[in-house]
């Protein structure tokens, strides 16, 4: 059953595709209703049935061409029966050819991988992707990954230099959550039979971090320290154009005297509290772009 806004005619204005509980969904529905131009949010359900795509030869024509938030969310982790999950997969298809030809603007309009998916939860895969000199070497396994041992200067580098820090981070891929080796992130020793998965890399050990969200060719820093010598938002912006993306964020670490700065983390889909901080500015330009 639907839980959009489905209103008693059909909508105009932005189309937010997302659960309709998704704060983001609700700040920027909120944010261009108070702009002056409708707003409203739909699932994907409601969001399907809305569009009519119609194909004759090499021609593809989208209706309404209405602008476009795409925030997919993710498909339940249990199947709730075969007809439901039949359903989502063949309205989420059609969403996505609509998203993908509809001439209006999109935010996150899917590409021939899928919106976002030039981000790796490997940050070496993505630093590659974004054109970017790889780190330190990164470890996927099923068991704690002990730090590399470290080399002679002379030698190939399995140890970090310094620009990539001396402290080796444990990341369990379930929750998220990152500890200094030799703790784990689940608060047992390096000595436990640990299931995983993790991921591990070279930082720092009290690492100072820096987020930009861009839009298209406008990025905003997150907070007002005086980092205008690194360039981080004209740098942020190339890193989000070379991954394909529209609306991202980009994590940078900076050096403790803040004379250098390397991204560590590229976020596809950025949270409430990320955008909440350079609102003043994403949402005007949101605006401009949704509606220009």
């Amino acid at each position: 059953m639907s839980s959009s806004e489905a209103p008693g005619r059909a909508p105009s204005g932005l189309v937010v595709v997302a659960d309709p509980e998704d704060s983001v969904a609700v700040e920027v529905r909120d944010f261009v209703l108070d702009s002056g131009h409708p707003a409203t949010i739909l699932d994907v359900f409601d969001a399907a049935q809305l569009f009519t795509l119609t194909v004759d030869g090499s021609a593809a024509v989208v209706e309404p061409a209405l602008p476009m938030f795409v925030r997919l969310p993710a498909p339940p982790l249990l199947r709730v029966s075969f007809d439901a999950e039949f359903q989502f997969n063949e309205c989420l298809a059609h969403l996505w050819a609509v998203a993908a030809l509809t001439p209006a603007p999109v935010i996150n309009r899917p590409a021939a991988g899928g919106p976002g998916t030039r981000v790796s939860p490997s940050a070496a895969l993505t630093e590659l992707r974004a054109g970017l000199p790889v780190g330190s070497p990164e470890i996927f396994s099923s068991r704690p990954p002990e730090p590399p041992e470290r080399s002679e200067p002379s030698e190939p580098s399995g140890g970090p230099s310094e620009e990539e820090g001396t402290q080796w981070w444990v990341q369990d891929l379930d929750s998220w959550h990152t500890r200094p080796w030799p703790d784990l992130p689940d608060g047992r020793g390096p000595s436990a039979d640990g299931h995983g998965p993790y991921r591990a890399r070279w930082s720092d050990p009290d690492p100072l971090f820096e987020s930009v969200v861009v839009l298209g060719n406008h990025g905003w820093r997150s907070s007002p320290v005086d980092l205008d010598r690194l360039g981080l938002e004209g740098r942020s912006t190339e890193i989000v154009a070379k991954l394909g993306l529209d609306l991202a964020a980009v994590v940078w670490r900076l050096s403790p005297d803040l004379t250098r700065a390397r991204p560590v983390a590229v976020d596809p889909f950025p949270d409430v509290e990320q955008l909440r901080m350079v609102w003043l500015g994403l949402g005007p330009q949101l605006v401009k772009v949704l509606f220009p």
